[in-house]
């Protein structure tokens, strides 16, 4: 069996539509949907109900605590060998549980597989990832941290992962609202090897909720609880093998970048400098990285240039 685990806050507007993604998949093993409402102020169990089939069912936590508590609610309630986080404005291909359970059937060292993805974004056209990898055909990864790092090719959703190894890495993080997902990935990586499915059998598409929400309502909790790298890092320091830790330095980086914008549009510009100066060597090439670098060696210039960040961020 397969849980399928979806946290929903606020999400009546695309959770419809997530539903009958998975209701609709084709040659999938028995499956279960656990929506679990994460305090939602709109009519998202309404609307869940609505779709009316046994297989779905929901639990309900009667305030927001964010997508890592709501994940790992629904993990403990999990009764499947298999589990997929799907979040409520995402949806998957016919044929996403068919391939994901059969690559795991047939690989039985793996602890989880990705498959590709379309991302669309609010205000740009739809990308796919990863690619351009050179990659035909499923496969296990020789090194998901070295290729994580230059491919950045897992999203929740994405993943199809065994349950026991979700519980026995102590599920996802619940102190984290930003950055919580990539590394409960790090750490199903550190228990075994990843697969990857060369084909487009997910997408991440928001756009409604964030519609709905607004951007700066639904973003503005999770940038203020952005963490300093090492604390986000701290279970997995002991973790990553040594011949792993060029790529885990690599994927670091792209994360530390992320958690220091994520300080600046929250205010933290003094935490978010000191992490520059800690991790900007690691951050990925480019202009925008160039920047952040070049700001952080003078607190004046540091200053103007957070400020100019959070405006352009908040006129989005």
């Amino acid at each position: 069996m397969v849980s399928v685990v979806i946290p929903a806050y606020n999400a009546a507007p695309l959770i419809g539509r997530c539903l009958r993604s998975v209701l609709a998949q084709k040659g999938a093993p028995e499956f279960e949907i656990l929506v679990v409402d994460d305090g939602s102020t709109d009519n998202t169990i309404e609307v869940v109900e609505a779709v009316g089939d046994a297989r779905i069912k929901v639990f309900r936590q009667p305030e927001n605590r964010g997508p890592a508590a709501a994940r790992n609610r629904g993990l403990a309630e999990a009764r499947g060998e298999y589990l997929a986080f799907l979040d409520a404005d995402d949806f998957w291909e016919p044929d996403f549980l068919r391939e994901t359970s059969a690559f795991l059937d047939s690989h039985p060292e793996a602890v989880a597989v990705s498959v590709m993805q379309c991302h669309r974004i609010l205000g740009k056209q739809p990308a796919i990832s990863p690619r351009d990898t050179g990659i035909a055909e499923p496969v296990l990864l020789e090194d998901f941290f070295a290729f994580w790092a230059k491919y950045n090719h897992v999203s929740t959703g994405s993943v199809l992962m065994r349950s026991e190894t979700a519980r026995r890495v102590g599920g996802q993080r619940e102190d984290l609202r930003i950055c919580e997902d990539l590394e409960f990935w790090a750490m199903l990586a550190t228990c075994g090897p990843w697969g990857l499915i060369p084909e487009v059998l997910f997408t991440s598409d928001g756009g409604a909720v964030t519609r709905k929400q607004g951007w700066l309502a639904k973003n503005r909790k999770r940038w203020a609880s952005a963490v300093p790298v090492a604390e986000w890092e701290r279970r997995l320091q002991e973790r990553i093998p040594a011949d792993a830790q060029p790529g885990y330095r690599t994927a670091r980086g792209r994360i530390a970048r992320n958690l220091c914008y994520s300080m600046i549009l929250a205010g933290k510009a003094a935490s978010a400098r000191r992490e520059v100066l800690a991790y900007g060597a690691e951050f990925p090439s480019g202009r925008a990285s160039r920047c952040f670098r070049r700001a952080a060696g003078s607190r004046p210039v540091w200053s103007l240039f957070c400020a100019a960040l959070r405006l352009r961020e908040f006129l989005r």
